[in-house]
Order: structure tokens, then C-alpha cells, then sequence
């Protein structure tokens, strides 16, 4: 496949952000590990998700990808990086839609409710991206459509639980380490939902659009989104030094989020093809 120059332009932006994010990320991280602290566990936690990410990312990228993708190490090196660019950019709009900033939170603050939100966070925006590449398609803005209809049903609905069950008060200041799982849990479960509803072959915007919004049958994301609000409106705070049953509560209710995503991913229908591809090379 020939590469375009405005594929050429999108590389070399997307390599700019990509490696000012991953600079970044692994800078704070070096800089604020000093040898006489005891919370290695966040530093080892958030420096896996950019690893955790590219695996996720090679994976679709090589087995489930349009098929001028999966055989071409220029345009699978494209994908990847434009999706650490994407993962730039998501980490923005977390702090401006959830205010929770992994920088000021985790390393500075060392707020270990914060942690699992961020992480969830982290995975539910690289899931969004993964799904936006699967299917057949004419260029790379096909998955930034696609993916982008994802990222603003992800940050709307995450937003609501977030502002209407109080979740920011909880996790930023009061330090509720299960709040901060049960929510991380969602973020992610979602962004599995909205994963698969940016997947498929490319037809057209209009028909994009429509299956988006068809894909899931009167989009069962919005049952986990309002029963993850109910849980969180009602479940007793707890303080960051809070007893274990609370957290093993939690891990098992944000199972549950990830469980009800993959299964109703499971039961889907399989995704609507593109005739027009089944006939490329």
C-alpha cells in the first residue's frame, strides 16, 4: 500500500505527541522514585500501562486490523504510535472531565485511590482506540471517526457517574481507595462497550454513525453506566487507610462491570462486513 503525504504529516504529529507523552511518563516516574520511599507498587503499576497498551494495540493491529494493516510494519509502527498520541490526548481529558491527574495525584499527593482510576482509565482509552482499528478501511481517519464517537460517549457517561455519585470528592479528597477501584473497574468495562460499538468495516459517516448506535441494541452500557451510578450513590465511604473487606468488595463489584462487558461482547452479533473489502487483495 502506497503511503500518502497526509499520512506522512498525521506520522510525523502523532511521533511528535507520542513521544512527548511516553518522555513524559517514564521522566516523572524515574524522577519522583527515590530509593527510602515504600510505594513502588504505583510506580511499577502506572510504568506497566504503556506496556500493557502496546500489546493490546500490536495485538489488534496484527490479527484483527484492516488487512493493508496487518501485513505492513510501516503502518502497524502508524497505529501504534498514533494510538500513544490518542492515549496523550486522553490523559488531558481525564484531568478535565474526572480531575484526576496522575502526575499530581499518584506521585506528588501519592493518593492510592486515585491509582486504579487512573489505570482504568488508561486501559478503557486504549481499549476505545484498539476496538476503532478492527474492520477493513480507507485511511486512518476512519478509526479516528470511528474511535472518537467511543471517546465522547466514554467521557460523557464516566462523567455522569463521576459528577453525580460525587466520585470526584471521594477519590481526590477523601482518599476512597474503593471508590477509586469500583470506578477504574468501570472505566474500563466501558471503554470495552465503546470498543466494540467503534468496530467494523468503514462504509460511510452516516453508516458509521448508525452502527455505532444500532451495534448494541439499545446499548446495554447504559444499564452498567446507571447501575455503577447506584452502587456508587450508595456504597459507604471509606477512608484510605479503610479496612480490606471494603476493597475486596469492590474488586469483586468491578469484576462484575468487566464481566457483564465481556459477555454481552460475547453474545453480540458478529460485525456488520463491507463487501466491497472481501474482494482486496
Amino acid at each position: 500500500m502506497n503511503v500518502g503525504t497526509d499520512e506522512l504529516y498525521v506520522f510525523l504529529v502523532s511521533a511528535f505527541f507520542a513521544g512527548l507523552f511516553l518522555f513524559n511518563w517514564y521522566c516523572y516516574l524515574f524522577k519522583s522514585w527515590l530509593p527510602d520511599q515504600h510505594d513502588e507498587l504505583e510506580r511499577y503499576a502506572l510504568g506497566s500501562l504503556p506496556i500493557v497498551s502496546f500489546a493490546i494495540m500490536l495485538y489488534t493491529l496484527k490479527v484483527l486490523a484492516s488487512f493493508d494493516v496487518v501485513n505492513s510494519p510501516f503502518f502497524i509502527a502508524f497505529y501504534v504510535i498514533l494510538g500513544y498520541a490518542w492515549l496523550w490526548l486522553g490523559m488531558i481529558l481525564m484531568f478535565c472531565f474526572f480531575d484526576l491527574s496522575w502526575i499530581d495525584d499518584v506521585l506528588n499527593l501519592r493518593n492510592k485511590a486515585a491509582l486504579p482510576a487512573i489505570a482504568g482509565g488508561f486501559l478503557g482509552l486504549t481499549v476505545i482506540y484498539s476496538g476503532a482499528n478492527i474492520g477493513d478501511g480507507p485511511g486512518w481517519w476512519c478509526v479516528i471517526f470511528a474511535g472518537g464517537m467511543g471517546l465522547v460517549a466514554w467521557f460523557l457517561l464516566g462523567d455522569a457517574i463521576y459528577i453525580g455519585a460525587d466520585v470526584s470528592e471521594r477519590i481526590t479528597v477523601e482518599r476512597d481507595l474503593g471508590c477509586g477501584i469500583r470506578f477504574g473497574f468501570y472505566l474500563f468495562a466501558s471503554g470495552i462497550f465503546l470498543g466494540r460499538a467503534s468496530a467494523g468495516d468503514w462504509t460511510s459517516f452516516s453508516m458509521t454513525i448508525t452502527e455505532f448506535y444500532d451495534v448494541y441494541d439499545k446499548w446495554p452500557v447504559l444499564f452498567l453506566t446507571a447501575l455503577a451510578a447506584v452502587i456508587e450513590k450508595f456504597y459507604p465511604r471509606q477512608t484510605e487507610k479503610g479496612g480490606g473487606k471494603t476493597v475486596f468488595y469492590s474488586v469483586l463489584l468491578g469484576a462484575l462491570y468487566v464481566f457483564i462487558a465481556v459477555a454481552s461482547f460475547m453474545v453480540f452479533p458478529s460485525l456488520p462486513i463491507n463487501p466491497i473489502y472481501r474482494t482486496a487483495p
